[in-house]
């Protein structure tokens, strides 16, 4: 009769301590795949949106925390699963963007959150971070940039006959979306 009670509380125990292990450390981030895929038939390629899904388990009626971080414009769903084995639910919230911080509270126990590209044929890797707390704003990597200055004498401006006039074109690349271009007319009187 005691060896049944000691393998009893052995059990409990053995059970309690395993338990304790089961907790979540937060936050959590994954890297979640986004983007376009083609698939080529006999009427061409066509071009197929891939969203990609990811299921958490939370505890209901608490606030639940994540971020998105994504190299491309993409749209979040975020759905509360009234079924762990059905896709779907209850549409909790729907962002676009490329940064996106946010929180629900679900009344189940699984959220699902769906990833779908916004733009046509991107493809890359968002980092989806999840937490039962707030989470800080992303810090932003600052760019350094070393400008290196090359001083050219330049030609004596070549003497104009009056009347007559040169213009000068200098196309300067500056980044998306278009070029900046500038344009100078010296005019002799």
């Amino acid at each position: 009769m005691n060896f049944k009670i000691i393998a009893s509380l052995a059990s409990v125990a053995g059970g309690l301590l395993l338990g304790g292990c089961a907790s979540t450390e937060y936050p959590i981030t994954y890297q979640i795949p986004i983007g376009f895929s083609q698939v080529s038939s006999a009427y061409g390629i066509q071009n197929l949106n891939v969203s990609h899904t990811h299921d958490v388990d939370v505890k209901p009626g608490i606030p639940f925390f994540y971020q998105v971080i994504s190299p491309v414009s993409l749209t979040l769903y975020v759905f509360d699963k009234t079924d762990p084995d059905r896709p779907g639910g209850n549409l909790l919230s729907t962002m676009q963007g490329t940064t996106l911080t946010s929180s629900v509270t679900p009344r189940y126990g699984t959220l699902e959150f769906v990833f779908s590209a916004s733009q046509p044929y991107t493809a890359g890797t968002a980092q989806f971070t999840i937490s039962d707390g707030p989470i800080a704003a992303p810090v932003m990597a600052t760019a350094t940039q070393s400008t290196t200055m090359t001083t050219v004498m330049a030609a004596p401006a070549p003497i104009l006959p009056p009347g007559s006039s040169t213009t000068t074109t200098v196309t300067t690349p500056a980044g998306p979306p278009v070029p900046v271009m500038q344009t100078t007319t010296t005019t002799n009187p």
